[in-house]
């Protein structure tokens, strides 16, 4: 009969690899802290709320709880978050400026519009 010291080892051995693999915060993420804060302030600048404030309060939640994770020392948890708070912003001034964009247009057509039925009434 087969003695099984060798694999219950091998099974401790990668066990406390990975206990050890999963309690290693990583390198604090200062970087990616830094561009979150820095998105939503500008989606904020950029009137984001009001065309998106759904996507907005995501944004600053993710980014509220990236803070709590770092000081928990969960850095790698704290990272995924604060990109996807970055890139919720990100998202949320894209498509604040393309409705004020559109917005724009629709004056602009509004304003030719009234201009050619001036010109028209003009040739009459």
């Amino acid at each position: 009969m087969k003695s099984p010291v060798k694999p219950l080892m091998a099974l401790a051995g990668l066990a406390a690899l990975m206990a050890g693999c999963a309690s290693d915060p990583g390198p604090k993420p200062s970087a990616e802290l830094e561009e979150a804060t820095l998105a939503v302030q500008e989606a904020e600048t950029a009137r984001a709320q009001n065309q998106e404030p759904a996507l907005m309060e995501e944004a600053r939640s993710k980014l509220t709880r990236a803070r709590f994770l770092l000081e928990e020392q969960r850095h790698t948890e704290a990272r995924q978050l604060l990109e996807q708070a970055a890139l919720d912003a990100r998202l949320a001034e894209a498509r604040a400026g393309t409705q004020a964009v559109r917005d724009e247009l629709g004056a602009l057509m509004a304003s030719i519009e009234s201009l050619r039925n001036s010109l028209a009434a003009q040739e009459q």
